[in-house]
């Protein structure tokens, strides 16, 4: 909608209603008076002026409109994609289709119901994030860190969160979903659940084998489980990654 204040919106209101009204009275007239003929011609030139070039003036004020905000948007989209850190980040009223944010800083972020399928966050810091509600799909988490980040009601299904740490995370709520999310032995999840609830968190989790190039260490979904009894990673603060939401490189 054009950012017309509402005097602008009342007057074009009035003369586009006082155009067809003359429009109106014009073709009444042809039909019943059609002597007046002079009269006629001025009232029907007169109502289809009004109307025509408040048609055109709106298509010209919402076509400028338009070109702005998309401006707007593809400017926004620029200094988003080009910064490394955008601590507070509020993706609301943008599109984020196909932005690749992996590896930055988005410390805060605000992503509440925001459709995020697919979308990469590979080793992204999101500490702090606002994933609230958030359509997170199939969405590459691989190494991101979700330390005190929101989680409420938001659907990862198939979502990747390999390594990804989720110690202090909020993943409250029954409308939070981990189906088909894949996971491996160092996804680091959150501290102060019982087992008991943290299986019952887990369950549909797709639990893969887990590499550790540095050592060649190969954890598979059985063996991991021997380690500390967890199914699909490990519990803050027994995680081996992460340590007071840092990575910790070598493991």
């Amino acid at each position: 909608m054009p950012d017309a204040g509402l005097w602008q919106w009342a007057l074009i209101s009035v003369l586009l209603v006082l155009g067809c009204l003359l429009a109106f009275r014009a073709w009444r007239m042809a039909v019943r008076e059609p002597e007046a003929e002079p009269r006629i011609e001025v009232l029907a030139g007169i109502g289809g002026g009004l109307v025509c070039g408040i048609a055109v003036g709106l298509s010209a004020l919402f076509l400028g409109e338009s070109i702005r905000e998309s401006q707007e948007n593809a400017t926004w989209r620029a200094s988003v994609e080009s910064a490394d850190s955008i601590p507070g980040l509020t993706v609301a009223g943008h599109d984020i289709k196909g932005i690749n944010f992996s590896g930055k800083s988005l410390r805060n972020a605000d992503f509440t119901n925001a459709d995020l399928r697919g979308v990469k966050f590979q080793d992204a810091d999101l500490t702090g994030a606002n994933f609230t509600g958030a359509d997170l799909r199939e969405a590459n988490l691989i190494g991101a860190n979700l330390q005190d980040a929101s989680l409420e009601n938001a659907d990862l299904g198939q979502a990747s969160l390999h390594s990804a740490n989720l110690s202090h995370a909020v993943v409250a709520g029954r409308e939070t979903s981990f189906s088909g999310t894949k996971v491996n032995a160092r996804t680091c999840w959150p501290r102060g659940l019982t087992l008991k609830q943290l299986d019952e968190l887990l369950n549909g989790v797709v639990v893969e084998r887990y590499v550790n190039e540095t050592n060649g260490l190969i954890l598979s979904a059985r063996e991991e489980l021997k380690e500390d009894n967890v199914f699909g990673g490990q519990q803050a603060p027994g995680c081996k990654l992460w340590k007071n939401g840092e990575r910790i490189y070598p493991e």
